[in-house]
Protein backbone atom coordinates (compact mmCIF):
# COMPACT_ATOMS: atom_id res chain seq x y z
CA UNK A 1 0.00 0.00 0.00
CA UNK A 2 0.95 3.71 -0.87
CA UNK A 3 0.61 6.84 0.24
CA UNK A 4 -0.36 9.53 -2.26
CA UNK A 5 3.27 11.49 -3.04
CA UNK A 6 5.13 13.23 -5.45
CA UNK A 7 9.19 12.11 -5.84
CA UNK A 8 11.41 12.58 -8.78
CA UNK A 9 13.79 9.63 -9.58
CA UNK A 10 16.63 9.06 -12.28
CA UNK A 11 15.19 5.86 -14.63
CA UNK A 12 18.50 3.28 -15.25
CA UNK A 13 19.01 4.99 -18.66
CA UNK A 14 20.09 8.06 -16.95
CA UNK A 15 17.14 10.61 -17.31
CA UNK A 16 14.77 12.34 -14.80
CA UNK A 17 11.03 11.37 -14.94
CA UNK A 18 8.53 12.61 -12.23
CA UNK A 19 6.92 9.40 -10.77
CA UNK A 20 3.19 9.71 -8.57
CA UNK A 21 3.76 7.37 -5.18
CA UNK A 22 0.15 6.42 -4.66
CA UNK A 23 0.67 5.15 -2.36
CA UNK A 24 7.61 -13.71 16.56
CA UNK A 25 10.42 -15.88 17.08
CA UNK A 26 13.94 -13.61 18.19
CA UNK A 27 17.38 -14.39 19.13
CA UNK A 28 18.12 -13.71 22.74
CA UNK A 29 19.47 -10.69 24.11
CA UNK A 30 22.96 -10.50 25.71
CA UNK A 31 21.62 -6.99 27.13
CA UNK A 32 18.99 -4.79 27.89
CA UNK A 33 18.99 -1.62 26.15
CA UNK A 34 20.43 0.96 28.47
CA UNK A 35 18.29 4.39 29.86
CA UNK A 36 21.23 6.49 27.54
CA UNK A 37 19.89 3.95 24.51
CA UNK A 38 15.99 4.45 25.65
CA UNK A 39 17.15 8.79 25.66
CA UNK A 40 18.72 8.22 22.16
CA UNK A 41 15.40 7.61 20.78
CA UNK A 42 13.77 10.37 22.27
CA UNK A 43 16.04 13.22 20.85
CA UNK A 44 15.74 11.28 17.44
CA UNK A 45 11.83 11.85 17.62
CA UNK A 46 12.60 15.29 18.92
CA UNK A 47 15.02 15.83 16.01
CA UNK A 48 12.72 14.78 13.06
CA UNK A 49 12.65 17.98 10.73
CA UNK A 50 8.65 17.02 9.95
CA UNK A 51 9.04 18.97 6.43
CA UNK A 52 11.87 16.76 4.86
CA UNK A 53 12.64 13.49 7.37
CA UNK A 54 15.63 13.47 9.11
CA UNK A 55 17.90 15.72 9.44
CA UNK A 56 21.98 16.10 10.32
CA UNK A 57 21.32 15.28 14.07
CA UNK A 58 19.19 12.19 13.56
CA UNK A 59 21.58 11.02 11.16
CA UNK A 60 24.83 11.18 13.34
CA UNK A 61 22.44 9.78 16.11
CA UNK A 62 21.72 6.74 13.60
CA UNK A 63 25.42 6.33 12.54
CA UNK A 64 27.60 7.07 15.82
CA UNK A 65 25.58 5.42 18.98
CA UNK A 66 27.74 2.79 20.23
CA UNK A 67 24.54 0.99 21.77
CA UNK A 68 23.17 0.28 18.77
CA UNK A 69 25.17 -2.42 17.92
CA UNK A 70 25.90 -3.76 21.18
CA UNK A 71 25.35 -7.31 21.14
CA UNK A 72 22.42 -6.89 19.31
CA UNK A 73 20.93 -9.99 17.43
CA UNK A 74 18.44 -9.93 14.29
CA UNK A 75 14.46 -10.57 15.55
CA UNK A 76 12.73 -13.22 13.60
CA UNK A 77 8.91 -12.66 12.90
CA UNK A 78 6.41 -14.74 10.93
CA UNK A 79 4.45 -13.46 8.35
CA UNK A 80 0.88 -14.85 7.80
CA UNK A 81 -0.69 -14.23 4.07
CA UNK A 82 -4.06 -13.19 3.66
CA UNK A 83 -6.38 -14.09 1.07
CA UNK A 84 -4.60 -14.03 -2.31
CA UNK A 85 -1.31 -13.66 -0.61
CA UNK A 86 -1.88 -10.17 0.30
CA UNK A 87 -0.75 -8.93 2.24
CA UNK A 88 1.27 -10.61 4.65
CA UNK A 89 0.37 -9.64 8.90
CA UNK A 90 3.02 -9.98 11.97
CA UNK A 91 1.43 -10.67 15.41
CA UNK A 92 2.56 -7.95 17.82
CA UNK A 93 2.06 -7.09 21.60
CA UNK A 94 1.59 -3.31 22.03
CA UNK A 95 0.82 -1.67 25.48
CA UNK A 96 -1.52 -2.72 28.08
CA UNK A 97 -3.51 -4.89 25.48
CA UNK A 98 -3.36 -8.92 26.21
CA UNK A 99 -4.01 -9.59 22.82
CA UNK A 100 -1.82 -9.50 19.98
CA UNK A 101 -2.05 -7.08 17.13
CA UNK A 102 -2.30 -8.04 13.31
CA UNK A 103 -0.32 -5.43 11.20
CA UNK A 104 -0.02 -5.21 8.12
CA UNK A 105 3.85 -5.35 7.10
CA UNK A 106 4.17 -3.03 4.00
CA UNK A 107 6.94 -2.04 2.18
CA UNK A 108 4.89 0.60 -0.01
CA UNK A 109 4.49 3.04 2.96
CA UNK A 110 6.64 4.58 6.10
CA UNK A 111 3.87 5.02 8.66
CA UNK A 112 2.97 2.93 11.64
CA UNK A 113 -0.72 2.72 12.38
CA UNK A 114 -3.61 1.08 14.88
CA UNK A 115 -6.71 1.70 16.03
CA UNK A 116 -7.67 3.95 18.50
CA UNK A 117 -9.84 2.59 21.64
CA UNK A 118 -11.89 6.18 20.25
CA UNK A 119 -12.36 4.80 16.88
CA UNK A 120 -16.02 4.55 16.54
CA UNK A 121 -15.84 1.98 13.41
CA UNK A 122 -13.15 -0.03 14.75
CA UNK A 123 -15.66 -2.87 15.76
CA UNK A 124 -13.76 -5.55 17.19
CA UNK A 125 -10.51 -4.47 16.12
CA UNK A 126 -7.33 -4.48 18.62
CA UNK A 127 -6.71 -1.13 19.98
CA UNK A 128 -4.76 1.42 21.82
CA UNK A 129 -6.03 4.00 24.55
CA UNK A 130 -2.74 6.08 24.79
CA UNK A 131 -3.39 9.78 24.94
CA UNK A 132 -1.89 12.00 21.90
CA UNK A 133 1.57 13.10 22.46
CA UNK A 134 1.39 16.89 23.57
CA UNK A 135 1.97 18.91 20.86
CA UNK A 136 1.08 17.16 18.03
CA UNK A 137 -1.56 17.74 16.08
CA UNK A 138 -3.95 14.86 14.24
CA UNK A 139 -2.94 14.30 10.52
CA UNK A 140 -4.34 12.33 7.23
CA UNK A 141 -2.98 9.59 5.73
CA UNK A 142 -4.14 8.46 2.23
CA UNK A 143 -3.70 5.45 0.23
CA UNK A 144 -3.59 4.96 -3.76
CA UNK A 145 -7.21 2.52 -3.29
CA UNK A 146 -8.73 5.73 -1.80
CA UNK A 147 -8.56 4.09 1.42
CA UNK A 148 -7.86 6.77 4.43
CA UNK A 149 -7.23 7.38 8.06
CA UNK A 150 -7.17 10.52 10.30
CA UNK A 151 -4.68 9.75 13.36
CA UNK A 152 -3.15 11.36 16.28
CA UNK A 153 0.33 10.83 17.37
CA UNK A 154 0.41 8.40 20.45
CA UNK A 155 3.87 7.14 22.66
CA UNK A 156 3.70 3.37 23.30
CA UNK A 157 5.81 0.27 24.07
CA UNK A 158 5.53 -2.53 21.37
CA UNK A 159 7.08 -5.81 21.81
CA UNK A 160 9.76 -6.93 19.63
CA UNK A 161 11.07 -10.16 20.08
CA UNK A 162 10.60 -10.65 23.63
CA UNK A 163 11.74 -6.36 24.42
CA UNK A 164 9.32 -3.77 25.07
CA UNK A 165 10.47 -0.50 22.64
CA UNK A 166 8.86 2.93 23.50
CA UNK A 167 7.62 4.28 19.58
CA UNK A 168 5.56 7.41 18.56
CA UNK A 169 3.16 6.26 15.74
CA UNK A 170 -0.20 6.74 15.32
CA UNK A 171 -3.41 5.89 16.51
CA UNK A 172 -6.32 6.09 13.95
CA UNK A 173 -9.56 7.97 15.02
CA UNK A 174 -11.11 7.85 12.25
CA UNK A 175 -10.94 5.53 9.42
CA UNK A 176 -12.71 5.27 5.42
CA UNK A 177 -15.08 1.69 5.04
CA UNK A 178 -12.16 0.41 3.26
CA UNK A 179 -10.08 0.00 5.69
CA UNK A 180 -12.46 -0.82 9.16
CA UNK A 181 -14.13 -3.46 6.62
CA UNK A 182 -10.44 -5.29 6.71
CA UNK A 183 -8.78 -7.94 9.39
CA UNK A 184 -6.14 -5.87 10.24
CA UNK A 185 -5.41 -4.00 13.24
CA UNK A 186 -3.55 -2.01 11.87
CA UNK A 187 -0.63 -1.35 9.60
CA UNK A 188 3.93 -1.10 9.77
CA UNK A 189 5.41 0.80 6.90
CA UNK A 190 8.71 0.13 5.72
CA UNK A 191 9.71 2.61 3.62
CA UNK A 192 12.46 5.34 4.71
CA UNK A 193 11.87 8.43 6.36
CA UNK A 194 11.40 11.15 3.81
CA UNK A 195 8.58 9.17 2.75
CA UNK A 196 6.81 9.59 5.88
CA UNK A 197 3.59 11.39 6.52
CA UNK A 198 3.77 12.06 9.82
CA UNK A 199 7.80 13.00 10.19
CA UNK A 200 7.79 10.20 12.60
CA UNK A 201 11.42 7.53 12.43
CA UNK A 202 10.76 4.38 10.84
CA UNK A 203 10.56 1.60 13.11
CA UNK A 204 13.70 0.10 12.03
CA UNK A 205 15.46 3.20 12.78
CA UNK A 206 14.40 2.96 16.25
CA UNK A 207 14.93 -0.62 16.95
CA UNK A 208 18.13 -0.15 15.06
CA UNK A 209 19.45 3.09 18.05
CA UNK A 210 17.53 1.08 21.07
CA UNK A 211 19.78 -0.98 20.41
CA UNK A 212 17.46 -4.11 19.66
CA UNK A 213 18.35 -4.73 16.55
CA UNK A 214 22.45 -4.64 15.16
CA UNK A 215 21.46 -2.85 11.74
CA UNK A 216 19.06 -0.94 9.88
CA UNK A 217 18.36 -4.12 7.44
CA UNK A 218 15.14 -6.07 6.70
CA UNK A 219 14.85 -9.43 5.26
CA UNK A 220 11.48 -10.42 3.46
CA UNK A 221 10.63 -13.94 2.49
CA UNK A 222 7.19 -14.06 1.34
CA UNK A 223 5.00 -17.28 1.71
CA UNK A 224 2.64 -18.91 -1.27
CA UNK A 225 -0.88 -19.49 0.72
CA UNK A 226 -1.19 -22.78 -2.06
CA UNK A 227 2.14 -24.37 -1.13
CA UNK A 228 0.79 -24.58 2.52
CA UNK A 229 4.19 -24.05 3.90
CA UNK A 230 3.54 -20.26 5.74
CA UNK A 231 6.66 -19.83 6.12
CA UNK A 232 6.97 -16.55 5.45
CA UNK A 233 8.95 -14.35 7.53
CA UNK A 234 10.46 -11.11 7.95
CA UNK A 235 13.92 -10.33 9.85
CA UNK A 236 14.20 -7.15 11.60
CA UNK A 237 18.14 -6.28 11.40
CA UNK A 238 19.54 -8.79 9.31
CA UNK A 239 18.27 -11.98 6.90
CA UNK A 240 18.03 -15.10 7.37
CA UNK A 241 20.31 -16.95 4.83
CA UNK A 242 18.54 -20.24 5.44
CA UNK A 243 16.16 -18.63 2.68
CA UNK A 244 18.20 -17.83 0.15
CA UNK A 245 20.89 -19.26 -2.53
CA UNK A 246 23.64 -16.46 -1.43
CA UNK A 247 25.34 -16.67 -4.50
CA UNK A 248 22.62 -15.88 -6.52
CA UNK A 249 22.32 -12.39 -4.73
CA UNK A 250 22.20 -9.38 -6.27
CA UNK A 251 21.95 -5.61 -4.96
CA UNK A 252 20.99 -2.25 -6.19
CA UNK A 253 21.04 1.01 -5.34
CA UNK A 254 17.13 2.32 -4.48
CA UNK A 255 16.38 4.97 -7.07
CA UNK A 256 14.41 7.11 -4.19
CA UNK A 257 15.75 7.73 -0.90
CA UNK A 258 11.89 7.47 0.51
CA UNK A 259 10.56 4.59 -1.70
CA UNK A 260 12.23 1.32 -2.70
CA UNK A 261 12.58 1.99 -6.12
CA UNK A 262 14.71 -0.87 -8.22
CA UNK A 263 15.56 -0.38 -11.62
CA UNK A 264 14.24 -3.24 -14.01
CA UNK A 265 16.35 -3.62 -17.36
CA UNK A 266 13.83 -5.98 -19.00
CA UNK A 267 11.09 -7.88 -19.14
CA UNK A 268 10.24 -10.99 -21.08
CA UNK A 269 7.31 -13.86 -21.46
CA UNK A 270 8.31 -17.50 -21.84
CA UNK A 271 11.75 -16.25 -22.79
CA UNK A 272 11.44 -14.04 -25.03
CA UNK A 273 12.01 -10.01 -24.40
CA UNK A 274 8.65 -7.95 -24.60
CA UNK A 275 10.12 -4.58 -22.90
CA UNK A 276 13.18 -4.10 -23.71
CA UNK A 277 13.96 -0.31 -22.11
CA UNK A 278 14.46 0.64 -18.71
CA UNK A 279 11.49 0.37 -16.55
CA UNK A 280 11.77 1.46 -12.36
CA UNK A 281 9.76 -0.94 -9.75
CA UNK A 282 8.54 0.48 -6.76
CA UNK A 283 8.40 -2.59 -4.66
CA UNK A 284 5.16 -3.01 -2.67
CA UNK A 285 4.56 -6.18 0.09
CA UNK A 286 1.49 -4.80 0.25
CA UNK A 287 0.07 -4.58 -3.33
CA UNK A 288 -1.84 -7.43 -4.91
CA UNK A 289 -0.33 -7.21 -8.63
CA UNK A 290 2.11 -5.71 -10.68
CA UNK A 291 0.25 -2.67 -12.53
CA UNK A 292 1.64 -0.48 -14.46
CA UNK A 293 0.94 1.87 -17.96
CA UNK A 294 -1.77 0.64 -20.69
CA UNK A 295 0.85 0.49 -23.07
CA UNK A 296 3.46 -1.81 -20.99
CA UNK A 297 0.49 -4.10 -20.15
CA UNK A 298 -0.77 -4.14 -23.66
CA UNK A 299 2.46 -5.36 -24.65
CA UNK A 300 3.27 -7.99 -22.00
CA UNK A 301 -0.55 -9.33 -22.13
CA UNK A 302 -0.30 -9.63 -26.13
CA UNK A 303 1.78 -12.73 -26.33
CA UNK A 304 0.16 -14.57 -23.23
CA UNK A 305 -2.10 -17.17 -24.73
CA UNK A 306 -5.64 -16.94 -23.58
CA UNK A 307 -6.22 -13.17 -22.55
CA UNK A 308 -9.42 -11.72 -22.09
CA UNK A 309 -9.79 -8.11 -21.99
CA UNK A 310 -13.24 -6.67 -20.50
CA UNK A 311 -14.88 -3.41 -21.50
CA UNK A 312 -14.32 -1.99 -18.31
CA UNK A 313 -10.40 -2.52 -19.46
CA UNK A 314 -9.50 -5.82 -16.97
CA UNK A 315 -7.31 -8.13 -17.78
CA UNK A 316 -8.45 -12.16 -17.12
CA UNK A 317 -6.13 -15.22 -17.95
CA UNK A 318 -6.63 -18.80 -17.55
CA UNK A 319 -6.30 -20.15 -13.99
CA UNK A 320 -4.20 -22.73 -15.21
CA UNK A 321 -1.79 -20.24 -16.75
CA UNK A 322 1.78 -21.57 -17.51
CA UNK A 323 2.98 -18.11 -18.69
CA UNK A 324 6.25 -17.14 -16.98
CA UNK A 325 7.05 -13.23 -16.61
CA UNK A 326 10.73 -12.61 -16.04
CA UNK A 327 12.10 -9.74 -14.90
CA UNK A 328 15.38 -8.47 -15.16
CA UNK A 329 16.90 -6.50 -12.37
CA UNK A 330 20.71 -6.40 -11.44
CA UNK A 331 21.98 -8.09 -14.55
CA UNK A 332 19.92 -11.42 -13.39
CA UNK A 333 16.45 -12.60 -15.25
CA UNK A 334 14.01 -13.45 -11.82
CA UNK A 335 11.03 -15.78 -12.97
CA UNK A 336 7.55 -15.51 -12.15
CA UNK A 337 6.10 -18.38 -10.92
CA UNK A 338 2.72 -19.43 -13.66
CA UNK A 339 0.79 -19.43 -11.04
CA UNK A 340 1.20 -16.00 -9.47
CA UNK A 341 0.74 -14.97 -12.86
CA UNK A 342 -3.18 -15.07 -12.04
CA UNK A 343 -5.20 -13.78 -9.29
CA UNK A 344 -8.85 -13.99 -8.02
CA UNK A 345 -11.40 -15.89 -10.31
CA UNK A 346 -13.22 -14.01 -12.49
CA UNK A 347 -16.42 -12.34 -10.65
CA UNK A 348 -20.20 -13.63 -12.53
CA UNK A 349 -20.51 -10.24 -13.40
CA UNK A 350 -17.52 -10.15 -15.75
CA UNK A 351 -19.40 -12.79 -17.91
CA UNK A 352 -16.23 -14.64 -19.41
CA UNK A 353 -16.19 -18.80 -19.58
CA UNK A 354 -15.21 -20.84 -16.59
CA UNK A 355 -11.76 -20.98 -15.67
CA UNK A 356 -10.61 -18.04 -16.22
CA UNK A 357 -9.34 -15.21 -13.83
CA UNK A 358 -7.71 -12.04 -13.03
CA UNK A 359 -4.56 -11.32 -14.30
CA UNK A 360 -2.05 -10.27 -11.61
CA UNK A 361 -0.51 -7.80 -14.75
CA UNK A 362 -3.02 -4.52 -14.49
CA UNK A 363 -2.62 -1.43 -16.04
CA UNK A 364 -3.66 2.09 -14.04
CA UNK A 365 -4.72 4.78 -15.21
CA UNK A 366 -2.94 7.93 -14.59
CA UNK A 367 0.59 5.76 -14.54
CA UNK A 368 3.44 7.56 -15.73
CA UNK A 369 5.68 5.32 -18.71
CA UNK A 370 8.25 3.40 -16.79
CA UNK A 371 6.39 3.62 -13.83
CA UNK A 372 5.24 -0.27 -12.42
CA UNK A 373 4.30 -1.04 -8.94
CA UNK A 374 5.52 -4.62 -7.96
CA UNK A 375 3.79 -6.42 -5.61
CA UNK A 376 3.43 -10.03 -4.33
CA UNK A 377 2.82 -11.92 -7.43
CA UNK A 378 6.84 -11.37 -7.93
CA UNK A 379 7.59 -10.72 -4.69
CA UNK A 380 6.68 -14.08 -3.81
CA UNK A 381 9.18 -16.01 -5.83
CA UNK A 382 12.60 -13.93 -4.75
CA UNK A 383 14.47 -13.04 -1.25
CA UNK A 384 14.27 -9.35 -0.62
CA UNK A 385 16.51 -7.53 1.54
CA UNK A 386 16.29 -3.49 2.03
CA UNK A 387 19.13 -1.94 3.63
CA UNK A 388 18.35 1.78 4.47
CA UNK A 389 21.90 2.69 5.93
CA UNK A 390 23.05 1.60 2.16
CA UNK A 391 20.24 2.58 0.42
CA UNK A 392 20.36 -0.70 -1.15
CA UNK A 393 17.96 -3.46 -2.47
CA UNK A 394 19.24 -7.03 -2.79
CA UNK A 395 17.27 -10.15 -4.54
CA UNK A 396 18.03 -13.33 -4.18
CA UNK A 397 17.21 -17.05 -5.41
CA UNK A 398 14.83 -18.89 -3.05
CA UNK A 399 16.07 -22.07 -1.70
Amino acid sequence: MRFLSKVSIILAAGYLASVEIRNARAHPLAATPSQQGHDDILRIIDSYDRSSGPNSTVNELLESSSLRRRNAQPIFIPLDPGKGDVPYFASLRIGTNPNPFRIIADTGSADFWVYSSTCPTRGNKNSVNALPVPGTRAISLRYENGAGLTAGTIREAVNFGGQFVDLMFAAATKVSAMISSGPEDGLMGFSRASASAMGLPPVVDSLAQSGLIPERVTGWKLSRGIDGRNDGELVLGGVNPTKFVARSKVTVRSLDPGHWLAPIEAASINGARVINSPRVAILDTGAPDISMSFEDAEALHAVIPGLIVTHAGDYFLPCDNRAVLSLSIGGTSWPVDPRDLVNEPAPPEARLPPGYCYSSIQSVFGRQPGEWLVGSPFLKNVYMTLDSTANTIGIARLR
